[in-house]
């Protein structure tokens, strides 16, 4: 049975009233109502390489995202956009590494052939991957493979996504509902894989002893509140923070639930390690939305967790001239303390005006017409922010970049931002806009992160209804000490061959761009494609990319 939660009063900050003295004078929405739990469940496995690779059924609750305001905005009608004028720059990173993963195309050739593996077809792919310090592990949806970083070969897998809980028992060991979420803490060398469970509501957690993502793993299974869809993550050193959009039984959107971790009691294996999680409402009015925690990319040392700056909320009005901004803040100690501020859209960071791509609810990305047909228009996810919201700390001042799709006058182009705030603070300013060029391509589904030099690298899809335009992956961004809302020429990555047809619009419905946390140069991307026409027969593509500033 769903447990209620019931919300305090909101309270209005003043200084005096409300212990977070960094957002006092600004007339923001504190929401202190956090449910703390113990895990349901928890273990040490073996390593993972020990256990039976036996073939796993997919989940029959594999679903594409719900839209929270998906009514409101199909009601307001799609908007058109204008062309941001964004300057292009000069040829930006290089791409190195490029090679294939996980398919799931059950003629594929490939060893990376999730549909035999699971036994069956899917989509989307939910591509993602993270780099540790020899390894890049990807997760596409319900599989997941490891490859070496040197060379890109494959060393383990790929195993159906609940091999992480196999020997675990319960849910976490039945069910491969997929949308799933794999990282790399940085600060502390290890793996952290997660995906949800959809009946019953839960939250699987693995994190590994070592660096070896085939090796053991600290396992967790945690409560959520209510049908927990689209989640993300955000690792700092000493806490996890996880985001979902809360549809409570399943049907109708009730708020965002917002979680903590406590991951160093989940790195040594605790069984106590806590989890606290607020159902957000936004006081009645579902303001909120689709929140995405920092992700930190580099973060001097701390003793204890920071506040964690926390983006979304775009899917209010089309078109929209805010990003809005929330700060969670956790203590572990004692009986535990947290609040979660700017409740309501209180934070809102002005920005240039944007449409939302797509008008924010519906399929619109074309592609081109072939031997088989007019193939379906695909679904942008417009009314979100894309993960990662990347977080670089540059000892001075921290780096906040995140990218999402616009309609841009022409077709629907990716527009970035990157917000800055003094190190050690968290009140968020509009650094720089940029924007890809409006010139008739789509361009959608992005993923952007930065280095230590400053460099912006961005990828996405593009895609149009021109002959042989088919999706296909690019990357561009920004070189350090160019102009403010520079936007790279772009580079392709991998050319597709082919339209998706009969797969219900859907792609993405993320792609990821991941720094490689052992040089701080070296970025990492993964999105999908078709190397031909097909239906539920996706590919995914990896690549290495660097800025000439970059050693």
């Amino acid at each position: 049975m769903t447990k209620k939660l019931v919300f305090p009063a909101v309270c209005i900050l003043l200084l005096a009233v409300c212990a977070v003295p960094m957002l006092a004078q600004r007339n923001v929405q504190l929401m202190t109502n956090a449910v703390w739990s113990d895990p349901v469940k928890a273990d040490v496995s073996a390593p993972l390489r020990s256990y039976p690779t036996l073939p796993m059924a997919v989940s029959s609750r594999a679903h594409a995202p719900l839209k929270p305001k998906g009514q409101l905005l199909k009601a307001g009608g799609s908007h058109g956009g204008q062309a941001f004028g964004a300057p292009v720059g000069r040829l930006g990173p290089a791409v190195g590494l490029s090679f294939d993963g996980i398919s799931i195309d059950p003629n594929s050739p490939s060893t990376e052939n999730c549909a035999n593996i699971i036994g069956g077809q899917l989509a989307p792919p939910d591509t993602n991957l993270a780099v540790g310090d020899t390894q890049v592990v990807q997760w596409a949806n319900i599989c997941y493979a490891v490859y070496d970083k040197a060379t890109g070969n494959l060393i383990a897998g790929p195993f159906a996504g609940n091999q992480f809980w196999a020997g675990f028992g319960g849910v976490c060991q039945a069910n491969n509902d997929g949308d799933p979420i794999i990282q790399w803490d940085k600060a502390n060398h290890v793996w952290v894989a997660s995906q949800n469970v959809f009946g019953p509501f839960a939250t699987c957690v693995a994190v590994s002893q070592t660096a070896d993502a085939t090796g053991a793993y600290n396992r967790y299974q945690y409560s959520q509140p209510g049908f927990p869809d689209y989640h993300k993550w955000g690792l700092t050193a000493h806490a996890y923070y996880q985001t979902q959009n809360n549809f409570g039984t399943g049907s109708a959107y009730v708020g965002v639930t917002v979680c903590a971790y406590q991951a160093d009691a989940m790195r040594s294996g605790s069984k106590k390690a806590k989890q606290v999680c607020m159902v957000d409402n936004s006081n009645g009015t579902l303001f909120d939305d689709s929140m995405l925690p920092a992700d930190t990319d580099q973060d001097p040392p701390a003793p204890a967790p920071s506040p964690e700056v926390l983006v979304g909320s775009i899917d209010n009005t089309n078109p929209g001239s805010n990003i809005y901004e929330y700060v969670f803040t956790v203590n572990f100690k004692g009986k535990g303390k947290a609040t979660l501020a700017g409740v309501n859209g209180s934070l809102p960071i002005s920005v240039p005006s944007y449409s939302l791509g797509c008008g924010g609810f519906g399929a619109c990305i074309p592609q081109p017409t072939t031997a088989n047909g007019t193939p379906e228009a695909l679904d942008a996810l417009g009314d979100r922010l894309m993960y990662r919201l990347a977080m670089f700390d540059d000892g001075t001042n921290q780096h906040f970049l995140v990218t999402h799709s616009v309609n841009d006058g022409a077709a629907v182009g990716a527009r970035w931002y990157e917000f800055t705030a003094p190190t050690g603070t968290t009140s968020l300013s509009l650094a720089q806009t940029g924007q890809t060029p409006a010139d008739g391509e789509y361009r959608w589904m992005g993923s952007v992160a930065r280095d230590t030099f400053g460099d912006i690298a961005l990828g996405y899809s593009r895609s149009s209804a021109t002959t042989g335009d088919f999706p296909s992956i690019y990357v561009s961004g920004q070189t350090a000490g160019e102009p403010a809302g520079t936007t790279d020429t772009e580079v392709l990555v991998k050319a597709g061959g082919g339209s998706q047809f009969a797969t219900a619009n859907r792609w993405g419905d993320y792609s990821s761009m991941a720094l490689d946390g052992t040089d701080h140069c070296t970025f990492w991307y993964t999105t999908e494609y078709y190397p031909f026409d097909g239906s539920f027969q996706w590919y995914t593509h990896i690549n290495s990319l660097k800025f000439p500033s970059c050693p």
